[in-house]
């Protein structure tokens, strides 16, 4: 306390200059409405800039868990669009199985070495949140992979920058199929082969997901003809560059194909008679 006083005492003239110079300045501000105004704007505007960065900051911090509420509600949108096309097609007299036979499963990718030659992805579902193995792994703009191995909590998943990976793929605009695969260079481009000569494409060209096996839906974009050749009548070296930016996976779908089972089942069946 008593250094306390001391001080005021040793700078009582430098505390009564600073509280005379706050008092004309608000004597300035009430009598000057320019000067008033002036000195509002500026406040709102350095109290705006705080507020502002505070909140940027806020955001940048909870990100993980408001892509977690997106990924999760995009998850129930796709189930209900199932759903709403089965209300439809029984209107319609079209099978309602068909249309329902897919379900999506949200899960956060939690590695990815997307830069190896066998690249194998985890996320962070398993068994007890329906996944099994070969089950399709997309996102709203691509194809991921396949289901590898899983556990109660956990899958891994054979990612498309795999060399092992071969998915069926078509082009958008034509019914002509292929068979995309990776050959190890660029992790932004996949290569399509076994494309028949009668399909005329062009740089440009989308290619979508086949459907041609119980793992994907038909119809998922995967990438853009970057570039091709012709030889021997026949073309080679047709490069996809992909939708999906493999570098930065977040949040994924699990594809689970409802009728898997029992179309498998009678194709097995079929092949032993």
């Amino acid at each position: 306390m008593l250094q306390l006083i001391k001080f005021f005492t040793n700078n009582r003239y430098g505390l009564l200059f600073v509280l005379l110079e706050f008092i004309a300045f608000i004597f300035v501000l009430n009598s000057h409405s320019y000067h008033y105004s002036k000195f509002l704007n500026s406040a709102n505007s350095i109290s705006g800039s705080i507020l502002k960065t505070s909140k940027g900051i806020h955001d940048y911090f909870h990100l993980t868990s408001q892509n977690k509420l997106l990924a999760q509600e995009n998850e129930l949108l796709k189930n209900k669009l199932q759903k709403q096309a089965s209300n439809l097609s029984q209107k319609q007299g079209i099978s309602a199985d068909s249309l329902l036979k897919y379900n999506y499963i949200s899960a956060q990718v939690i590695s990815n070495p997307f830069r190896k030659r066998n690249n194998i992805l985890t996320i962070d579902k398993g068994e007890k949140d329906g996944i099994k193995p070969n089950m399709g792994v997309v996102l709203s703009n691509g194809v991921v992979g396949i289901t590898l191995r899983t556990s109660n909590h956990f899958t891994t998943v054979l990612s498309l920058l795999n060399s092992q990976t071969k998915i069926n793929a078509k082009m958008k605009n034509s019914p002509h199929y292929g068979s995309l695969e990776w050959n190890g260079n660029d992790f932004s481009s996949v290569q399509l082969y076994d494309l028949p000569i009668q399909a005329h494409i062009k740089v440009g060209d989308t290619v979508i997901s086949g459907g041609k096996s119980v793992i994907f839906p038909e119809g998922i974009p995967i990438g853009m003809i970057k570039s091709f050749e012709k030889k021997n009548k026949a073309y080679q070296n047709i490069n996809i560059h992909l939708f999906a930016d493999f570098s930065a996976l977040n949040y994924v779908y699990v594809v689970q194909n409802k009728l898997s089972d029992e179309q498998l089942q009678l194709e097995n069946q079929s092949q032993n008679e």
